[in-house]
């Protein structure tokens, strides 16, 4: 789900975190029906595809680029000598799989909002930090130290692979818990949690969506590594193809080899309409774009997140990572000539963000997140809001959202509640670091 050139910031190798991001980012697949059945933030409540045909875009028509208007604050500074306004801030980093860049921009948001918006309702706001170092029960432990301070107005989360569960189970829907992209297939059956960008669930049926309506797909090739979570993940793509009447030819193989030009010959990737690989470590992405560059494809390569346009990628073919296309829960804060990334890279600059954590996804993510945390706040009174009317104000939310999905349902989906936005966009790098939007947002195929 990450959107940029060089990748997330970690604090150890690319290998080790892309390979273990791609094990969370598929054990999140829709191994449950929780997975599969995703609210689309839209028509498609009912299981239709939603819409009229997607067309392609030279910008986003729902782009956010009001932050006063957006945060629902005020210009000028807050009031340093008020009461700040606190919220939970729960992120991992400092173990051997981290993403403090996410950090970074939550952080930047805050400068921002307190120095030019007015803060929150006047006050200035203030992040309780607590951070999942590796374990899950380091989520139990931040639960204990954010959910019992009663300073808290709500908790946000950062970018997690682990701890999610065992926070949720201290909170039991005590504080309203804002997220950005959800990592767990259980989070938004969780009481109280609002989950704005979506999850693989979401990609993946808004992979269909484009597939279907957009490239107007007959034949699907799909290569992936033989692990139980890709396989796993395998089937709900096909699962969500097969309603459109797209025909897929998935081929798996082994993770440990770096020829999968057998691989992608088999998938019929030379004849097929579109190929997705669903690699994520940097040696299968450089394998897979060897491949279909050896079998000379003609058809789209659509990939499921930006694990393959690192920089570790673009060393391993040469200097540039594969001109492939991109799906995605977020605008590419890489694609310059979005209105709301130029608004974002502006303001995020004057916050201090480095340009290496601002082209992160983990720090755009998390700066959006901060933004719609003080908008909920100011709507519900300000400084006198309580976790009961942020609660309220989350429900209510109906877009769009900074660098986010043109429209929000929270709770649109029975089975997946907390699950307030589920569109998607598609880009594609076209090279030298720029990428260029193909679609308008997206909503996800039928269930």
């Amino acid at each position: 789900m990450a959107n940029s050139l060089v990748g997330r910031t970690v604090t150890k190798t690319v290998r080790t975190r892309t390979a273990r991001m791609a094990a969370g980012f598929i054990a999140l697949t829709l191994v449950t029906a929780a997975c599969a059945a995703e609210s689309d933030g839209g028509n498609a409540a009912d299981g239709s595809a939603g819409g009229d045909t997607p067309t392609a875009v030279a910008d986003n028509p729902a782009a956010v680029t009001d932050l006063v208007k957006y945060t629902g604050g005020s210009d000028g500074a807050a009031d340093d000598s008020l009461e700040p306004v606190t919220l939970g801030w729960v992120n991992q980093q400092g173990g051997a799989l981290g993403f403090p860049s996410a950090t970074d921009g939550a952080e930047a948001a805050v400068k921002y909002i307190n120095k030019n918006l007015g803060g929150i309702g006047g006050h200035p706001v203030k992040l309780e930090t607590c951070f999942v170092v590796e374990n899950e029960q380091d989520g139990n432990a931040c639960g204990l130290k954010l959910v019992n301070n009663k300073a808290v107005k709500t908790v946000l989360f950062g970018s997690t692979i682990t701890g999610n569960q065992s926070f949720l189970a201290v909170n039991k829907g005590q504080k309203p818990v804002l997220m950005a992209n959800s990592i767990s297939s259980t989070d938004a059956q969780a009481d109280n949690v609002f989950i704005f960008n979506g999850n693989p669930g979401s990609i993946f049926r808004g992979l269909a969506t484009y597939l279907g309506t957009v490239v107007k797909a007959k034949k699907v090739s799909v290569i992936y590594p033989q692990d139980a979570q890709s396989a796993d993940g395998v089937k709900v793509l096909e699962r969500a193809l097969g309603a459109l009447d797209i025909d897929v030819k998935a081929v798996g193989f082994d993770p440990s080899t770096t020829n999968l030009t057998s691989a992608a010959v088999a998938s019929g990737a030379a004849d097929a309409d579109a190929i997705i690989p669903l690699v994520s470590s940097p040696p299968a992405c450089v394998a897979a774009a060897k491949a279909l560059d050896t079998l000379k494809v003609k058809a789209p390569v659509v990939s499921a997140g930006a694990f393959c346009f690192s920089a570790p990628v673009a060393q391993g073919l040469g200097g540039e990572a594969p001109k492939w296309q991109q799906i995605s829960t977020q605008t590419n804060v890489a694609d310059k000539s979005q209105p709301d990334v130029q608004t974002y890279v502006e303001a995020s600059s004057k916050a201090g963000l480095s340009p290496q954590s601002q082209s992160t996804p983990d720090a755009a993510l998390a700066w959006g997140l901060v933004f719609t945390a003080a908008r909920l706040a100011n709507a519900a009174g300000g400084a006198d809001a309580t976790e009961v009317t942020i609660a309220e104000q989350a429900k209510s939310f109906a877009g769009p959202l900074l660098l986010g999905s043109q429209t929000l349902s929270c709770g649109s989906d029975s089975t997946a509640p907390g699950l307030c936005g589920a569109q998607t966009r598609v880009f594609e790098y076209s090279g030298n670091g720029a990428y260029k939007a193909l679609t308008d947002w997206l909503d996800p195929s039928a269930k």
